[in-house]
């Protein structure tokens, strides 16, 4: 007979990371959102908003692996609760901002409260979801970042332009105050059986899979941030381009969703759906650099940014099942190197894209995708593949 109480922790793991995971990331798309009227009254900019992100993704980066070492001690219920905490104290410092100085300060600590809130989250789901199915909960739990950033655009007209910006911070403080005051309660049998302990020294394979997910961040974040202003240079009208920007945000949700239905739908270990995902965005990248005419722009775009930005899920998926030991420790390495390729890649491609030299950025782009793809396939090779254990 099935444990009715059983069945009501398996439920909530899910449901707990796609929800924080979201949350963790507000307090950098809030400021983003709000950029026009937090220009006009603190005189922040969109140069300082390239400060505040970088700053949120740094601190982000820095905490990950410090992280994974928290998770692991703490469980994921109690490390939500700290990180949900850090978000709100964040978006508290950028509701009372007096200087432009401070929303950089701001989304440092919501970057570390991300940190802390992404590793918590895969280990939420490695250890409460059944594990046919966490390729499809890590996809979902990764595709809540692309659909904060619609939540906070939402908060412009319905907030920002009503109330002022300082109101969608106080709002953005008193949600994730809700839910650091009511994480659910998690089934931490399993993660009282194992006793995770240092990793040590890191297996090559992992450290492949560190190098992959550093340049294919690279590669992500470069292409979407500014795949826009390229396309203008070439010939094709903003809005057009925006168009296509927009239905590829969409459509990256529903390609990390699929990605890992495939995974659990074939068995896989993820680093074939990986290399093929790297390997699309690096020859999209590559058809943008030596694309001429508008047409054929037009069709690279989406190639690229879905290719280059669609594995995330399925990476996070690979990481804790490859290394099942120490799933948290893994995951937190995992991230720091992500968040490290999140800030090299923009200041790469925008340093090219300023001089509007972008055939060689997207040069860098194909390469640092290419790596990635390699990366993966010499990861898949040395990784002891382990049998999936149903619960």
């Amino acid at each position: 007979m099935p444990n009715p109480l059983r069945s009501s922790f398996t439920r909530r793991p899910l449901l707990t990371a796609v929800v924080y995971t979201g949350v963790g990331v507000l307090p950098l798309y809030m400021v983003s959102a709000q950029i026009l009227q937090l220009s006009r009254d603190l005189g922040f900019g969109v140069s300082r908003l390239g400060i505040a992100t970088a700053t949120f993704y740094g601190f982000a980066a820095l905490a990950a692996n410090v992280a994974g070492r928290v998770v692991a001690g703490l469980g994921p219920g109690r490390s939500l609760r700290i990180g949900g905490s850090l978000t709100v104290v964040s978006c508290l410092i950028a509701a009372t901002a007096s200087s432009w100085w401070v929303m950089p300060l701001a989304t440092g600590v919501g970057g570390v409260g991300n940190g802390l809130i992404q590793v918590a989250a895969n280990l939420a789901i490695f250890d409460g979801v059944a594990t046919r199915q966490q390729g499809l909960a890590f996809g979902a739990k990764q595709a809540a970042v692309p659909m904060a950033s619609v939540l906070a655009g939402i908060s412009l007209p319905v907030i920002g332009l009503v109330l002022g910006w300082r109101w969608v911070f106080v709002f953005a403080s008193l949600l994730a105050l809700g839910l650091a005051i009511s994480v659910p309660q998690l089934d931490t049998a399993r993660f009282g059986a194992r006793r995770e302990g240092p990793i040590g020294r890191p297996p090559p394979s992992l450290l492949l899979l560190v190098v992959a997910g550093m340049c294919g961040a690279a590669a992500g974040t470069g292409v979407s941030l500014f795949i826009v202003p390229s396309a203008v240079d070439i010939g094709i009208e903003e809005a057009a381009a925006g168009a296509v920007l927009a239905a590829c945000s969409i459509l990256v949700v529903a390609v990390r969703l699929v990605a890992g239905w495939m995974v659990d739908r074939k068995g896989s270990s993820g680093h074939a759906e990986m290399v093929w995902m790297t390997g699309a965005g690096a020859i999209g990248a590559l058809v943008l650099m030596m694309a001429s005419v508008p047409g054929l722009y037009l069709i690279a775009m989406p190639v690229a940014v879905l290719g280059a930005w669609g594995w995330p899920g399925v990476f996070a998926f690979t990481v804790v099942h490859s290394y099942p030991q120490y799933p948290a420790r893994a995951s937190g390495l995992m991230l720091s190197s992500n968040l490290t390729g999140t800030v090299i890649g923009p200041l790469v491609v925008g340093s090219f894209a300023g001089r509007g030299d972008y055939p060689t950025a997207w040069l860098f782009v194909a390469s640092v995708a290419a790596i990635s793809a390699v990366a993966f396939i010499l990861s898949a090779r040395l990784t002891v593949r382990t049998p999936r254990v149903e619960r």
